[in-house]
């Protein structure tokens, strides 16, 4: 989906900055009108089911304190999947961006190939981001990607290293920080590549709350610019606020966090950064549910032949927080019983547990380091949540 022409804004407000603080009002003013109706229509559900309003569903997730709220996403999935999936003919998720790609997608990757109708791609490059090509160019990489692997589904994390761009300069005075709109800029040239001209499905994260106050002050700027630039995207890209998924219940940053299913978790390590093996399995988890929603994944699952996920081509380097570059998953090939006669694949864990929905299950990511001892505080996990989880 291509972004939409210039319109009656751009013809009354030619100059850029101009149009920017233009769109901005218009969408503060239709963010507060649907807030609104919002509130009115559950005021409503609420008296006529009496106060007992049913189980969450959609995009609901468990909140930092331990109680629904909407998964703050942007656009919404097709009711029925776009095309048929099987182990032959599996659906081609890339999942890429910075070291916290390194993190998510092999974590993601696992549990996606399980469904044995997923094959995954990862392409992460640490310390890498928008703002500046010095690491890698995205916009570049992008392309070459897109071409190679011609993914249908595209996750894709970035940003933590854009933060130190945010200040309050505003050498024009046009009310619009400097950095802003170059920026978006380059968020709108990076979502266009990956939306294409196919229109692909594209999950978009931000950055995750941020150790320091300066970085995460940024991280908080950052998202809110990659939210507003998504929109034009929409219903393409789906805006996944990582950011508020691993905020405490405070809305700042927390080296323990609560789950979807009402634990704590530590979820990120010393450096205020990066994730824990735990903190990439919640966030996989969280993607995964969408892709569910999205590809049906759970009720056409092909779980006796799962796809172990791959590396992109290039050098891939140590992700802080695991012990070494991540590798997929190992599986040991057995004679299957199933009338068909075929060999299937098994892993070496058979456990699985619930991730989005009563009926949704995705395979625990294995643990491949554990955070330092001085990093984790010592707390006491509450028995997870009676409440379905998400």
């Amino acid at each position: 989906m291509s972004p939409p022409a210039s319109g009656s804004i751009d013809a009354e407000h030619p100059n850029r900055s101009q149009r920017l603080v233009a769109r901005r009002r218009r969408n503060h003013r239709l963010e507060f009108l649907l807030g609104t109706l919002a509130v009115i229509a559950a005021v409503g559900a609420w008296a006529v089911l009496g106060g007992k309003l049913g189980s969450p569903s959609g995009a609901d997730a468990l909140g930092p304190g331990n109680e629904f709220r909407t998964l703050p996403t942007l656009g919404a999935p097709p009711a029925e999947p776009v095309r048929a999936l099987t182990n032959d003919d599996p659906l081609r998720l890339w999942v890429g961006g910075d070291s916290l790609a390194g993190a998510l997608g092999p974590a993601l990757g696992d549990g996606a190939g399980e469904t044995g109708i997923v094959d995954t791609r990862v392409d992460y490059k640490v310390s890498s981001g928008l703002w500046s090509d010095d690491v890698r160019d995205w916009r570049e990489r992008a392309v070459e990607e897109m071409l190679a692997y011609r993914p249908e589904q595209v996750v894709f994390i970035v940003g933590a290293n854009d933060t130190p761009i945010v200040n309050s300069v505003d050498g024009d005075g046009d009310g619009i920080p400097d950095w802003e709109e170059r920026y978006a800029a380059q968020v709108d040239d990076m979502m266009r590549i990956l939306v294409g001209s196919s229109n692909r499905s594209v999950f978009w994260l931000g950055p995750p709350t941020l150790g320091t106050q300066r970085q995460d002050k940024g991280a908080a700027e950052i998202s809110r610019v990659m939210r507003e630039v998504a929109q034009r995207y929409a219903p393409d890209v789906t805006y996944i606020d990582t950011y508020d998924l691993f905020s405490d219940s405070d809305g700042g940053y927390s080296d323990v966090i609560v789950d979807e299913e009402g634990t704590e978790i530590v979820a990120r390590i010393g450096d205020g950064v990066h994730f824990t093996t735990a903190g990439a399995a919640y966030l996989a988890r969280v993607v995964y549910r969408l892709l569910d929603t999205r590809w049906n994944l759970t009720d056409r699952a092909d779980s006796d032949s799962p796809i172990p996920w791959s590396l992109a081509p290039g050098r891939h380097e140590l992700v802080p927080g695991l012990d070494a570059v991540p590798a997929p998953r190992s599986y040991t090939t057995q004679t299957s019983t199933a009338p068909t006669g075929r060999t299937t694949p098994t892993s070496a864990s058979a456990t699985t547990t619930t991730v989005a929905t009563a009926s949704t299950t995705m395979p625990p990511t294995p643990s491949t380091t554990a955070p330092p001892a001085s990093t984790v505080p010592p707390t006491t996990a509450p028995p997870p949540s009676t409440t379905v989880a998400p």
